[in-house]
């Protein structure tokens, strides 16, 4: 099966996961926030024996090792991210005999090994055969083994979504790749700078974000799907975000904890539309008419990138305005100053002006929880 993804990395020669890692310790007190959160302390790494598939240049990698880890199986398909890794590991002096580096897609990958631990990140909702790769990691994993996947919400990546949009507009007369990228990266760094913890360095973000074609590939992959992927033989763990509650009481164990937690995802949903945004709770009914609301224009912001029809621009206009109310009525006021810039911001750009994006303060500095970790643990 085609693989856009890496079909994209491999036409620009490009492995755009580089992260800044001069302080190495902050960088391993995120991952180690991360994987409590998805309810894994760092001593169940130590060691254990580790698949990560599709680890790009190994950054996220280095805290298995620095955990202590036994060894490591690295599934790398793209040939940068396995030259960036293999530099990478050299100048953090990484022995060779605590890992080895497997340069093929998880379909291809054949083993007796079975391991502890098992990381797949990134990936997963920009790939069409979902199913067969998720059954392929649990055939790979221990019994009482973890897994940790992550999901991507159109909710959460609606401002991505938009500001993918605004790039576009910006750059149809630009016709190479390069030039593509330094522009957008002009306009995009200020932006990562305000939101606290990024690391990915910016011309990254732009090829991974902006410009990469795959991440209309697929079909949507939320924490609702995953929970379902891993029905009955798994139990979940954690999240990231943590937005998950569970107030049974310990010894009742016939209680149906994912039935909750899937209801709960349809009632919290909405939260995943700006980073540091307040928990928004509303009734399922009255939340599923947003969430529609975000779904149709994220999918009018994917027709108008396979066709560049205007009118597809203003039908996302037309559905903002339609949204008005019921955002004004449901929806903190941070969330609102976005959405608010975004029309006026579009509007114009439908009617052919020039913007300045430093006159949007609130849609500038916005970004959404574009992917959601979860954990689950084999019966």
């Amino acid at each position: 099966m085609e693989n856009q993804l890496l079909n994209y990395y491999k036409k620009y020669n490009i492995s755009p996961e580089r992260q800044n890692i001069e302080n190495l310790s902050v960088h391993f007190e995120k991952r180690k926030k991360l994987y409590r959160q998805c309810g894994i302390p760092e001593i169940a790494f130590r060691n254990a024996d580790i698949l990560e598939v599709g680890p790009g240049g190994g950054y996220n990698t280095l805290a298995f090792f620095h955990w202590g880890c036994k060894h490591a199986d690295l599934v790398e398909a793209n040939p940068q991210g396995v030259r960036d890794m293999q530099d990478l590991f050299a100048k953090q002096h990484i022995p060779v005999d605590r890992y080895h580096i497997f340069e093929c897609l998880i379909e291809n990958y054949n083993t007796n090994q079975k391991y502890d631990i098992i990381v797949a990140e990134g990936f997963l909702p920009i790939i069409d055969n979902q199913e067969e790769v998720i059954v392929k990691l649990q055939s790979l994993l221990n019994e009482r083994g973890i897994i940790v996947i992550t999901c991507v919400d159109k909710i959460g990546v609606f401002v991505e979504r938009i500001k993918r949009l605004i790039g576009i507009l910006l750059t149809q007369d630009i016709m190479v790749y390069e030039d593509k990228v330094k522009y957008l990266t002009g306009i995009f760094e200020p932006q990562l700078k305000k939101l606290r913890g990024v690391s990915k360095l910016p011309e990254d973000w732009v090829k991974d974000n902006m410009l990469n074609p795959a991440v209309h590939v697929g079909k949507e992959f939320t924490l609702s799907h995953a929970i379902q992927f891993f029905e009955s033989d798994f139990d979940i763990l954690g999240s990231s975000p943590h937005m998950f509650t569970d107030y049974s009481w310990s010894k009742d164990i016939w209680y149906d904890y994912k039935k909750d937690y899937l209801g709960q995802f349809n009632k919290k949903r909405l939260s995943f539309l700006l980073a540091n945004m307040p928990e928004v709770i509303l009734p399922v009914d009255e939340a599923n008419i947003l969430i529609n609301y975000f779904k149709d224009m994220t999918d009018l912001e994917a027709e108008y990138e396979k066709t560049f029809e205007a009118d597809k621009l203003n039908e996302i206009i037309k559905l903002m305005r339609s949204a008005d109310e019921l955002i004004d009525r449901n929806l903190e006021e941070g969330f609102i100053k976005v959405f608010r810039e975004i029309k006026e911001i579009l509007l114009y750009l439908y009617k052919g002006d020039n913007i300045e994006m430093e006159n949007y303060p609130h849609f500038f500095a916005a970004f959404g929880r574009t992917q959601q970790y979860i954990s689950f643990v084999k019966k």
